[in-house]
């Protein structure tokens, strides 16, 4: 941890070296652009699914195994598993150039969707069931991460900088034991530009080689979301669930496929990492969050996922409708009915997407289910 922090003490003494006191290394810009319009949404007919079988749709549940679990997929875990440390690391979602150099990102157990500059977003990708031995490009890290950070058992942060404000920040957390940090320092131990893609979104490391020389410093995580068990093996009422449509910087879908899970689909394409793997997970988490401006940058805003919230999550082709809540940076994500019955996950891959209101519907288009399905409705 000392390396690290005496790293992160050389960024904030050369800080146009590690992102200055802009928002980011000095290339996204503001989009202010207004909100696209959303229709309401398509709440289809409801349907009870609360026997013991967990009827979820038409994909078979994933089967129960007995003994230890993992604590961001809920599959089953040996001991080496269990005493891993997690590593987050910030993923670019730019433009073309973070696209075509998209690497690693299908490995991550939980990835978070946060907006940055109001409607441009970046991806915090948490790994721990299965380490990657290249991910990026790699991005900075922002305010929103301080709190998502404080609930894994004091991981690793792989960024590549920040303003000055979150510098310090990281920083005190730190000091205190909550994150061992691995900024780019420009020394090229972990960190490294590929000439083969455009800055900034050329930045990359090897997971393997950090998890190797930080993890001793860092802590054991705990589970941050429910999975479904084998003593909690009912689920609510549902909908459909069939995807559902975000609209910010870019137009994001998620179509399900009864074969694989939720694909996700980018402005017309599937999303597909530089070697062709489609972004493909269990559960997709859509939580409503309020954005507020940045306080030390007013280009930059700060997902507030402390409280509660309306929340929506698909598994299975099912729609599940309640609310979000949490009490504390270092507590875990709880998800009810209003009914208050609890919304357990599939134990498998999540993406959880923190989303502004009036800014999402459900339901897809039937060009984004043609790109998935085949044309298939």
């Amino acid at each position: 941890m000392r390396r690290s922090i005496a790293a992160l003490a050389a960024c904030l003494t050369l800080a146009t070296a590690c992102g200055g006191g802009s928002s980011d290394e000095g290339t996204d810009l503001p989009d202010d652009e207004t909100e696209a319009e959303v229709s309401d949404a398509d709440t289809g007919d409801q349907v009870e699914n609360g026997d013991a079988s967990i009827d979820t749709g038409t994909t078979a549940p994933v089967e129960i195994a007995e003994g230890p679990k993992a604590p961001f997929t809920g599959l089953a875990a040996d001991d080496e598993l269990l005493a891993q440390p997690a590593i987050m690391v910030k993923i670019s979602n730019n433009d073309d150039r973070s696209l075509e150099a998209l690497i690693g990102i299908e490995f991550a157990d939980i990835v978070i969707e946060e907006r940055i500059e109001d409607r441009a977003t970046r991806f915090a990708a948490i790994y721990h069931s299965d380490i990657p031995d290249l991910v990026g490009p790699v991005r900075s890290a922002r305010t929103t991460d301080l709190d998502l950070l404080t609930n894994l058992g004091t991981p690793m942060l792989v960024f590549s900088g920040a303003n000055l404000s979150v510098l310090g920040d990281l920083r005190e957390l730190a000091l205190a034991g909550g994150v061992v940090l691995v900024v780019d320092d420009g020394s090229g131990d972990y960190h490294f530009r590929d000439g083969d893609y455009r800055a900034p979104d050329n930045l990359f490391i090897d997971l393997t080689k950090v998890r190797g020389d930080f993890g001793g410093d860092a802590g054991v995580p705990a589970p941050i979301l429910e999975y479904r068990t084998a003593e909690s093996d009912t689920r609510p009422a549902s909908i459909d669930g069939s995807g559902f449509t975000v609209t910010g910087r870019d137009t994001v879908s998620f179509v399900f496929d009864p074969s694989r899970g939720y694909v996700r689909v980018q402005d017309g394409a599937v999303h597909v990492t530089r070697e062709g793997q489609p972004i493909v997970v269990s559960n997709v988490v859509v939580m409503e969050t309020r954005y507020v401006p940045n306080t030390a940058d007013a280009q930059s805003v700060d997902a507030i996922t402390v409280g509660e919230g309306a929340v929506s999550v698909l598994i299975g082709g099912r729609r599940f409708e309640g609310s979000w809540s949490r009490a504390d940076s270092s507590s875990g994500y709880e998800f009810r009915t209003e009914a208050g019955e609890m919304i357990v996950l599939e134990p498998g891959t999540t993406w959880i997407t923190l989303v502004p209101a009036g800014t999402y519907e459900f339901g897809v288009d039937t060009a984004a289910q043609g790109l998935v399905l085949g044309g298939d409705e």
